[in-house]
């Protein structure tokens, strides 16, 4: 007799972030980043990047709200996924001068680069890293290397 598989999650459904101001934040994550308001109720804002009903929500805590500090618990960052290595580039190259870019990093895995939203969230954006580049080594999260999404790989020299 064979044993039922066990149920589980299928997938991340979506995040909501406490913000000090809604329409600063808004404006942020539509100008920006290129989320869209789905729906709103008193004090949020529900946004998507168009494969579900929302991806993210937004709620207001008002203009004195603080972030955890170091030694808190908290969320790390929110990372989302970029199509491939060039629209994660191209996307850099759109973000520079308009947000705080906090570095890049080749992950083994992905490639990614950090910036921060107007309220401090660490945001992540990433392209996975083809499988034939890691899929042998042992433990590819160990270690991180160098990586520059401003270099552009793909112009001849």
């Amino acid at each position: 007799m064979s044993t039922p598989e066990k149920v589980r999650p299928v997938g991340w459904g979506h995040a909501v972030l406490k913000v000090r101001s809604l329409e600063r934040s808004e404006r942020f994550y539509t100008g920006e980043i290129g989320f869209r308001v789905v729906g709103r109720r008193t004090g949020m804002c529900f946004l998507s990047l168009g494969k579900q009903h929302h991806d993210l929500a937004l709620y207001e805590a008002g203009p004195r709200a603080q972030m955890p500090g170091a030694g808190n618990l908290g969320v790390v960052h929110l990372a989302f996924a970029m199509e491939s290595e060039g629209a994660l580039r191209e996307f850099y190259t759109a973000l520079k001068g308009k947000a705080q870019i906090l570095g890049a990093v080749d992950h083994v895995v992905s490639r990614s680069f950090y910036i921060t939203d107007p309220d401090g969230y660490i945001i992540e954006f990433y392209a996975n890293a083809p499988l034939e580049e890691w899929f042998d080594i042992p433990n590819p999260f160990e270690r991180d290397r160098p990586y520059n999404p401003g270099d552009n790989v793909f112009e001849e020299e």
